[in-house]
């Protein structure tokens, strides 16, 4: 992948770099914020060579790119430079309109990836340290203390880290919501603490918390830090604006913050902590079973860093453990890994088969994106075994009460943070994973069977999966999904009548028109409602959407190709609008003929009726 073209591609279709509110990265997506996300242009980011699909989820661009991503999150802020600064534009008006919902799941989302790496690193240096006392590291040696404090302040100053990434979303200075941060983890607050005796601050009494590791009092404090600046900016004098306006940003914050805010954070902290608690003790199967079942899907549209890194940062602090996110993220990695594997297994096309067992590898070892986005999605058949599993192997993880005592991500390679004080504990752990695996396996190995659409996408992409044979060289594949029917019933005698080729139509059910064959794009139109291929052994075939839809001018169509083009099978074409074409008076039916039929002793439709795209529809003799 050349992730500087992919860069220099990408920025002009999200608008340039004047509409970029801030970009970030998690494992696998770039996440943009837009100021007007209609400049978006989703299918053109999509057809990028790299990328492997878009969601847009609440204010969130979400491009996916897949384990290259931090290479070209680099590439990418090298063309525009820092992007989460001191302040962001205004929000557009769309923005305004979002529901509150979207926009605390945007927050809380964007708050939270760009700490993921450590969350992730600090959790598996305690993975690490576990298996070394396992093997005889004494946890009273030097060795063991050192590894130790490198991973707790990971999460001891887990506050000052949350500061900064909270100030660049809420658009207030990072450097001093980190020196904020700050003040709620120093020695002598937490000296203070210890000590335990009354606390106030002329008169006012100050409540005594340990707010390290703590998530909601620094969010709450760096909100309210994000108007009190903008507060500071207006009264701030020009000549004195430097002096004053950190003055009372820096002043005015702390003290709110301890003596009001931190204190609210802590105690709506407790709350759901205790909430977990009573469903942990009460109901332990319900919560691994649900996100067993459903974090394939949580992942697919980018909400899983929204909801569950709070809720278990919040729950580790308090009880030292969790069971809210790693029990059942356990079982759902574990069930991705074995649905791809199993597809895999089962598939007779090769690149298919290459691609669902290395991204079923990756999700093994924790990474389950490639998988969704690159297998699951697409081959929507094994879907079943991906819930199946996940349910199965939440479900005995709820049965057992397993407990996940760091964070880092759950795949095979983490099982050591599901060490602790319960022996059995890390054998819930391995039984979680060998239930979700085998099973997903098993069930999408047998729903990959080799029925003539096993092995071809649900709804095809613009990667080509199926390589070129050269027995069905002159085999055409249906160009996009429908009903076929024989070319004599096309509403226009010219195309009826075989004056310009021999072939067939259909009756389209999707928008989205695919190459056919391997070849070269020769004839493109300024109406964009009609594409002509040449194969490599010379035979031309013209694909036609619509009648009569050239006095369209191209409205309600999509060009993805232009003349030279060499494009491969299953390769995106163009798209098109139905309703448009309807409203303008004209049939949608689509025409493929080969236009050079006289080269050839026959042209013969395979079926007549229902055709997925990418089924084999027509073949030319001779």
């Amino acid at each position: 992948m050349d992730v500087q073209k992919l860069a220099a591609d990408l920025l002009p279709l999200v608008g340039g770099k004047e509409n970029i509110r801030s970009v970030l990265h998690c494992m696998t997506r770039l996440r943009f914020q837009l100021a007007d996300q209609s400049k978006a242009q989703l299918e053109a980011i999509e057809k990028l060579d790299g990328v492997m699909g878009v969601k847009v989820v609440g204010a969130q661009t979400q491009v996916i790119i897949g384990p290259n991503v931090a290479e070209v999150y680099k590439a990418v802020t090298r063309l525009t430079g820092d992007l989460g600064g001191d302040a962001a534009p205004a929000p557009s008006e769309g923005e305004e309109k979002q529901k509150l919902s979207a926009k605390l799941l945007d927050t809380v989302s964007g708050i939270f990836a760009p700490v993921v790496p450590l969350i992730t690193g600090a959790g598996m240096i305690k993975a690490i340290l576990t298996i070394l006392v396992v093997f005889g590291l004494p946890n009273d040696s030097q060795e063991y203390t050192i590894l130790n404090f490198i991973a707790d302040s990971g999460f001891y100053f887990f506050p000052v880290v949350l500061a900064f990434s909270s100030a660049k979303k809420f658009g207030c200075n990072p450097y001093l919501a980190a020196m904020i941060g700050g003040v709620l983890i120093h020695p002598t607050w937490t000296s203070l603490v210890s000590a335990g005796d009354p606390v106030s601050f002329f008169g006012i009494p100050v409540k005594l918390n340990n707010y390290g590791s703590s998530v909601l009092p620094i969010i709450l404090t760096v909100l309210f830090m994000s108007f009190v600046e903008r507060f500071a900016e207006k009264v701030s004098p020009n000549m004195i604006k430097a002096i004053l306006k950190p003055l009372i940003t820096m002043a005015v914050t702390a003290l709110v913050s301890l003596i009001v805010l931190a204190p609210l954070g802590s105690y709506i902290g407790g709350i759901l902590a205790e909430a977990i608690s009573f469903l942990d003790q009460n109901v332990p199967i319900l919560v691994p079973t649900i996100v067993g079942g459903i974090q394939p899907f949580l992942v697919f549209f980018g909400m899983h860093l929204a909801i569950f890194p709070p809720l278990q940062t919040i729950q580790l602090a308090e009880m030292g453990y969790e069971t809210v996110c790693g029990p059942g993220f356990l079982a759902a990695v574990l069930a991705c890994s074995g649905a791809a594997i199993g597809f895999g297994l089962r598939t007779r096309d090769k690149n298919a088969k290459e691609l669902a067992l290395s991204t079923g590898f990756t999700a093994f070892c924790g990474v389950t994106e490639p998988a969704v986005y690159g297998v699951i999605v697409k081959y929507k058949q094994i879907i079943p075994a991906v819930v199946l599993g996940g349910v199965c192997g939440g479900f005995f993880a709820g049965v057992f009460h397993l407990k996940r005592y760091a964070i880092a991500s759950p795949g095979v390679p983490a099982l050591p943070t599901f060490i602790g004080e319960d022996p059995n504990n890390i054998f819930v752990a391995i039984g979680t994973v060998c239930i979700a695996f085998v099973i997903s396996l098993v069930v999408a190995y047998l729903l990959s069977g080799d029925k003539k659409k096993s092995a071809q996408p649900a709804a095809p992409q613009d990667a080509d999966l199926h390589p070129t044979d050269t027995a069905a060289a002159h085999t055409l594949y249906a160009p996009l999904t429908g009903t076929v029917i024989p070319l004599e019933e096309v509403p226009d005698e010219t195309f009826s009548a075989g004056i310009l080729g021999q072939g067939l139509a259909i009756r389209p059910d999707d928008p989205t028109v695919y190459a056919p064959f391997d070849g070269t794009v020769i004839q493109t139109v300024d109406s964009k409602h009609a594409v002509g291929l040449r194969s490599a052994d010379g035979m031309e075939v013209l694909i036609h959407v619509g009648i009569d839809t050239v006095d369209m001018n191209g409205q309600g169509f999509t060009l993805y190709c232009k003349e030279g083009d060499t494009v491969r099978r299953g390769q995106r074409l163009l798209t098109f609008d139905p309703k448009a074409i309807e409203a303008a008076g004209h049939p949608t039916v689509t025409v493929v003929i080969v236009t050079n039929s006289d080269d050839y002793q026959a042209v013969t439709p395979l079926k007549i009726g229902p055709a997925a795209a990418m089924d084999p529809v027509l073949t030319v003799g001779g």
